[in-house]
């Protein structure tokens, strides 16, 4: 239901978080790191603690507590991926063509993350750049309201005809977004909070801009996600967080518009020969 923003649209970054809570690798320069120890050798290959440092805190920062029982898992899950990888190597299964493309993607993924932390480690966000960032927000929200909004979504236009009936006929929305809605909103009883119309695709926001106040629509409207009933539940002028409540939203708007440009700034720099 919710669009995509593109690096020039930031603005509803208030509503929805722009990144993932890990887009960047962790990866740090050290200097003079401790030379690497062998813990296990698998058919003549050394399996060094620098690669299970690296796999038991991938393990840590998922949320698992640091014990002997999971660096031993760790252990023994870098030994068996060994084993079968050089057993895929022993059937040439690393010489298929998708094989050797998976893995260059992989390796072009990866390389991508590090130079980009890299540089956002090097270009740090400022305060002074999150400050301008949210006022660039306030400004291009300046006279837009906000709508208490709820849906019911169902799979087919008749069960959605069906519900706005029931819905006509007296039956709480609550009730019946509880009881028939195919979205996880249900849960919620339908409602999606306060969202302003560039939050929601046009033809559910052309739709609620035009409701009054506790009125739903005069019919279901189709979408990728199925046939909607949506309802205003209320209606205010926008209403901005604080800077220190948007701090977090507002730097991650900032590090995708300094990613945005650093690859835009690197692809222009290239010599690109489409073909």
């Amino acid at each position: 239901m919710y669009k995509h923003f593109d690096k020039h649209i930031v603005a509803a970054v208030f509503f929805t978080a722009l990144l993932t809570n890990s887009v960047y690798s962790q990866t740090t320069e050290k200097s003079s790191p401790p030379a690497p120890t062998v813990f296990a050798l698998i058919n003549g290959v050394k399996l060094t603690s620098d690669v299970f440092d690296i796999a038991l805190s991938n393990y840590i920062q998922q949320g698992l507590k640091d014990s002997n029982e999971l660096r031993e898992q760790v252990k023994n899950e870098l030994i068996a991926k060994e084993v079968l990888s050089q057993e895929s190597t022993k059937l040439g299964l690393d010489k298929n063509t998708n094989v050797q493309a998976q893995l260059s993607l992989m390796r072009e993924s990866y390389l991508a993350d590090v130079v980009i932390s890299r540089f956002l480690e090097k270009n740090p966000v400022t305060e002074e750049m999150l400050r301008a960032e949210y006022k660039r927000q306030l400004d291009a929200l300046a006279g837009t309201d906000q709508y208490l909004l709820s849906q019911i979504v169902l799979s087919t236009e008749s069960d959605a005809k069906a519900a706005l009936k029931a819905l006509q006929n007296g039956d709480n929305f609550d009730k019946i977004a509880k009881e028939r809605s195919i979205d996880t909103s249900k849960t919620n009883g339908g409602s999606l909070g306060w969202v302003i119309p560039s939050q929601i695709i046009p033809a559910l926001s052309n739709v609620m801009v035009n409701l009054k106040k506790g009125s739903i629509s005069a019919g279901p409207i189709q979408t990728q996600s199925g046939w909607h009933i949506i309802k205003v539940d209320d209606k205010r002028p926008f209403k901005a967080p604080s800077f220190e409540e948007s701090k977090q939203q507002l730097t991650q708007a900032v590090l995708l518009q300094k990613r945005n440009e650093y690859i835009q700034k690197l692809v222009k720099a290239a010599k690109v020969e489409a073909r």
